[in-house]
């Protein structure tokens, strides 16, 4: 499990992170998300130990992160928000520079190196200064899971790239959940998020605004619709307590009214996001 714990970091006079804690577990996907500067770069950084906070600590698996850093970056596979790559090199020898780095080397490397280049649909022998974009984003994921690592952490993997390449690098990653692995990762684009994360963490100005699942938020942010008739014509009256349904539905039979029918509405993730980084309070 991965737990952070009221993790801070100030940059000079700019909090760019500011007591954010969440856990975990391996077999789900995180999605963070939270407008430009909101502190999404800056805590996955954190948590892959490139910077330290000035507050709060990580841990992997109850060892702290700062504390036996060599042995849980092991343990991690990062992915910063652009590639750097080598263009003069094929993907097969890229790959095998990253896996003797880590360790892994002789048929085993071969191995996971083509099951990873087959998964990801990448060719194995043209230089990597031919590779499109989205080819280029591709690699450097696999370039994370050659060691085979138990968490990864990802920062903005679909930033820039065409739809079908976004969708697909969304799907390989909730696949990484489903085969045990713990993936965090930033994204703006919404559709992407629903689509990879079961867990959810909204970041504003450094700060939480919500953490836990995507379903559970849904759930606090459900809205009930009661259908009325008012002299012929419908009347929609809305709200988010069972309690206050209730009420309406007597107060509208004790005036000799019909209702007509009672409506649950779920608001879209973009429509939920919207409206609590427009509030001031913060959801707990």
């Amino acid at each position: 499990m991965l737990e952070v714990r009221s993790i801070s970091k100030r940059f000079g006079d700019v909090v760019a992170v500011r007591d954010i804690s969440f856990r975990l577990e391996k077999g789900y996907v995180l999605g963070v998300i939270g407008e430009n500067g909101a502190g999404k770069s800056t805590t996955l950084k954190i948590i892959s130990g490139l910077l330290k906070p000035d507050r709060g600590e990580v841990l992997y698996e109850s060892m702290n992160l700062f504390e036996n850093l060599r042995e849980i970056k092991k343990k991690i596979g990062y992915l910063p928000e652009y590639d750097a790559l080598y263009d003069n090199l094929d993907a097969v020898s890229y790959l095998r520079m990253f896996a003797e780095i880590y360790g892994v080397e002789g048929g085993e490397a071969e191995r996971r190196i083509d099951i990873l280049l087959q998964s990801l649909n990448l060719p194995p022998d043209r230089e990597i200064g031919n590779f499109s974009k989205g080819m280029k984003r591709k690699l450097s994921i696999a370039r994370t899971l050659v060691h085979d690592p138990d968490y990864l952490i990802y920062d903005e993997p679909t930033s820039g790239l065409d739809p079908a390449t976004s969708l697909a690098v969304s799907e390989f990653i909730k696949e990484q959940g489903r085969r045990g692995k713990a993936v965090v990762f930033s994204a703006h684009n919404m559709f992407y998020i629903e689509t990879a994360c079961d867990h959810l963490l909204i970041i504003k100005g450094g700060e939480v605004l919500y953490s836990g699942t995507i379903n559970e938020l849904k759930e606090m942010m459900k809205r009930y619709v009661v259908v009325v008739d008012h002299n012929g014509k419908e009347s929609e009256l809305i709200t988010d307590s069972v309690e206050e349904v209730n009420r309406i539905i007597k107060e509208t039979i004790e005036e000799g009214r019909e209702v007509l029918r009672i409506e649950t509405k779920t608001p879209r993730l973009e429509e939920i996001y919207f409206q609590l980084t427009n509030r001031k309070s913060i959801i707990k």
